[in-house]
């Protein structure tokens, strides 16, 4: 291919806290609707204005991205030259973003994942938008496959569910918002909607004031979850061909990712709690140093099982038991929760004489805990590790209220083994598994003859 110079929102990121302070008081008086004053400040501050453009245009000139001969080179710097070659062996997966800006602005995000055993880890690049389309295709191609995992319907609506996280904004959240702030003395007369009305007046009615809060956040939250996902999901498609997972989806943002089978180091199930419900789990995929735990890449239930194996054979659930509950010790994995929901307990029988309000929310505490001490619990007899006949090591631990269900396909792994004195005189260990993408995977409680044992070639 022949050479390409990135965009110039690449180069924004040296000078744009100055871009921002010169721009700022002429936005803040064009919304003033003091066009004259925005006038005078836009001129006072067009010389450093161009400055920045003279700074950007010259950068630009001086950078380029060329793929030739198996390699990759990036050219940058104006004093001081520099020049980056990076091997196609290495890559192991890319992904392709394109944001609003970048859409507006003609550019996209190329940023290129490198396999595991080698010091690189990722490199990412702003180029115009055709160019990067086509270093994403030569960097992993792939061949014309029709889509193997397409959620539509009630599959759209778990699928939705499941990759939702707390990080997005949200619409449907105004209302949500509404109650928290006045239920903290400030009121926004926010237009709300009338399902999430019906909702909160429910709150409001049945329960205690510091329960309705609490709620509020809850529902405020639930709701940003979900449009963040249903923007991140927007036309999710994902298809294997030629050796290579592609997967496509977003709405306000366009993502797509292209992974290579052969460098994939692990595939993660998540059972949530909601997960439990819908009998779907998320299944998440870690390549080299990419780390996909944004968006899962499928949805596996009892009938979709076939279009995993299709998709993703590579993926072996446990053939063999993971480990001996009768060896392991209940205190190790119970302390914790265990402590915790007696120290609430304990506050909330206290709070019922002296502070009557504040029991409801050390109730509500305490059953989370409880949730927690069960999920531990299931631990004991499922946290451990096997190995499978096809050459992958399957490992299962709890954190939180999730059950984590990981396949290791990789031999590049380093593993660290604990002994306390008395784990050490029953004949246990704590086991970590620590992998190419930076995940640790901690098994507590594990044989220590098992854990002598595993080999690192699988």
């Amino acid at each position: 291919m022949r050479p390409v110079r990135l965009h110039p929102l690449h180069f924004t990121k040296y000078v744009k806290y100055i871009i921002v302070i010169c721009v700022l008081p002429v936005i803040q008086a064009i919304l003033s609707f003091e066009l004259s004053a925005a006038w005078v400040a836009l001129l006072q501050e067009l010389a450093i204005l161009l400055a920045c453009a003279g700074i950007l245009a010259t950068m630009r000139r001086a950078s380029a991205v060329e793929l030739a001969g198996g390699v990759l080179t990036v050219r940058s710097g104006v004093l001081f030259r520099r020049s980056c070659r990076f091997p196609l062996a290495q890559v192991s997966a890319v992904e392709l973003r394109r944001s609003l800006l970048c859409r507006l602005l003609g550019g996209a995000v190329l940023t290129v994942y490198f396999r595991a055993g080698s010091n690189l880890r990722s490199l990412k690049l702003t180029l115009p938008v055709r160019a990067a389309r086509q270093f994403s295709r030569r960097l992993v191609p792939d061949t014309a496959a029709a889509s193997a995992f397409a959620p539509v319907g009630a599959e759209r609506l778990i699928f939705m569910l499941l990759s939702a996280n707390m990080i997005a904004t949200a619409f449907f959240s105004v209302v949500a918002a509404r109650r928290v702030f006045s239920l903290l003395g400030e009121d926004f007369r926010i237009i709300a909607i009338d399902g999430f009305l019906q909702i909160e007046h429910l709150l409001t009615a049945f329960l205690p004031a510091s329960l309705s809060l609490l709620a509020a956040l809850g529902l405020l939250f639930f709701a940003l979850s979900l449009l963040s996902s249903l923007l991140r999901t927007y036309r999710f498609t994902a298809a294997r061909s030629g050796g290579v997972l592609v997967s496509r989806g977003g709405l306000v943002t366009h993502t797509e990712r292209r992974v290579f089978v052969d460098a994939i180091t692990a595939g993660c199930l998540r059972i949530t709690p909601a997960a439990r419900l819908l009998r779907c789990c998320p299944l998440y995929l870690s390549a080299g140093c990419f780390r996909g735990e944004d968006l899962p890449v499928f949805t596996l239930s009892k009938k979709s099982a076939p279009q995993l194996q299709r998709l993703l054979p590579e993926f072996c659930p446990p053939e063999q038991p993971l480990c001996n509950p009768r060896r392991k010790s209940l205190a190790q994995y119970l302390w914790k929760p265990g402590s915790l929901l007696a120290l609430l307990c304990a506050l909330g029988t206290v709070s019922l004489r002296v502070l009557p309000s504040v029991a409801p929310v050390l109730w509500l505490l305490a059953l989370l805990a409880l949730g927690a001490l069960l999920c531990n619990l299931e631990g004991v007899f499922r946290e451990g590790f096997c190995r499978n006949s096809n050459r992958t090591l399957s490992v299962s631990y709890c954190r939180g209220f999730t059950r984590y269900l990981v396949s290791v396909c990789t031999d590049e792994l380093s593993l660290r083994i604990t002994r306390f004195p008395t784990a050490a005189s029953a004949g246990r260990c704590d086991l970590r598994i620590c992998t190419p993408s930076r995940r640790v995977y901690h098994l507590r409680g594990v044989e220590f003859f098992r854990a002598k044992a595993l080999e690192f070639n699988l």
